[in-house]
């Protein structure tokens, strides 16, 4: 009988005894000395330096193209050429406007000159009655002072003599009057028919505008545009690189990382040293694009529009640290190693770089610890 109670025992005491849940695949790293490198890696693509967007100005059917993707270009060269009817139609209903007001214009001139002329028949009328009636007054007031006419005739010779010359004088008022009149008018209608002939001039501009010709010598870039297809003003077409300038690196950065860019941070790459020469400011689905560039005629001659370039961008000065692989059991609380188990411990993290956790404190050289994502919180864990 006792010798069956001891297994019992046994039995009953290992089942009341906690169970170590052990770690299947567990990844262990050691901690080591060396220098933490404050990086960050790019994935980076050839620009030029200079290259002129090309936008449209107009819309319109693209009728025809006239140049392709990485044909060299001269300043002034045709590139596409653009059918708009209702520009078409506009031009012509302008035009038609302009032909009315310019006839109109026209008559009014015309009817001025006619109406001169009836005028100075009529003024020249007058002042023949004006003088006829002076000449009679003078004879009646003759023959009043030698007695051969009586006072009741020289007054009234007198009085022809006065409605003559004020007849006279009405005239040339309303005459100068009515010229003044039909000369503004006349002036009025040819600043609105200058008016049309100037946005008559925009609009032939304009249809000359869509045949878009280069606005610099270079390489065609990123043009695409095929026949048929619609364009509206704005568009983005494509680029023309100037093939005198350099080129330079842009890349896309985690807007995590925007307070800690500054000018002059240097990127090393294969193709040698850059500086990170602008940050733009827009946050584009969580990017932020940068600007690096090569120190002057620095930039490599073989390298072309286009291709990427691995970069490694340092945000800091390397400086002599304890580090750790990262992993996702790297944390504030991880499991360090003790014999065939792991036991948590809580330590003080840094920054992380390239790969590489730096560890401010409780961990010395040597610690091997369990950078895979632990298969529990408990306070022991088994190896297998």
């Amino acid at each position: 009988m006792a010798a069956l109670a001891v297994p019992a025992l046994a039995l009953l005491a290992w089942q009341r005894t906690p169970q170590v849940q052990t770690v299947e695949t567990p990844q262990l790293a050691a901690v080591r000395a060396g220098e933490f490198r404050d990086e960050l890696p790019l994935r980076a693509r050839v620009e030029p330096l200079r290259s002129v967007q090309l936008d449209a100005a107009e819309a319109g059917r693209v009728e025809a193209v006239l140049a392709h993707e990485g044909d060299q270009v001269e300043a002034g060269a045709p590139l596409y050429r653009l059918h708009s009817p209702e520009q078409e139609q506009l031009l012509m209903q302008r035009s038609a406007e302009v032909a009315q007001q310019m006839a109109n214009v026209s008559v009014q001139r015309s009817a001025q000159a006619a109406s001169l002329a009836l005028n100075r028949r009529e003024l020249a009328q007058l002042q023949a009655a004006q003088t006829e009636s002076q000449a009679e007054y003078q004879r009646q007031a003759q023959l009043a002072a030698a007695g051969f006419v009586s006072p009741a005739a020289l007054e009234q010779a007198e009085r022809r003599q006065r409605l003559a010359a004020q007849l006279l004088q009405q005239a040339r008022q309303d005459l100068r009057l009515e010229a003044e009149t039909r000369q503004q008018s006349i002036d009025e209608m040819a600043r609105a028919v200058q008016g049309l002939q100037h946005g008559l001039q925009l609009l032939e501009r304009s249809r000359e505008r869509l045949q878009q010709r280069a606005p610099i010598a270079g390489q065609l870039s990123g043009f695409q545009l095929q026949v048929g297809a619609s364009v509206r003003p704005g568009d983005r077409l494509g680029r023309i690189d100037d093939p005198a300038s350099s080129v330079q690196l842009v890349a896309d950065v985690d807007e995590y990382y925007l307070p800690r860019l500054q000018i002059g941070q240097v990127a090393t790459g294969p193709h040698g040293d850059l500086s990170l020469a602008q940050t733009l400011p827009q946050v584009q689905g969580g990017k932020v694009r940068v600007l690096l560039r090569w120190p002057q005629a620095a930039a490599p001659a073989a390298l072309r529009p286009g291709q990427a370039v691995d970069l490694r961008l340092q945000l800091s000065a390397p400086r002599p640290a304890l580090l750790l692989p990262e992993g996702p059991g790297v944390q504030s609380r991880l499991y360090v190693r003790q014999g065939r188990e792991l036991r948590p411990r809580t330590v003080q993290l840094g920054r992380t770089a390239a790969g590489q956790v730096e560890v401010l404190a409780g961990l010395q050289a040597g610690d091997e610890v369990l950078i895979s994502q632990p298969p529990s919180q408990a306070e022991r864990l088994a190896l297998p």
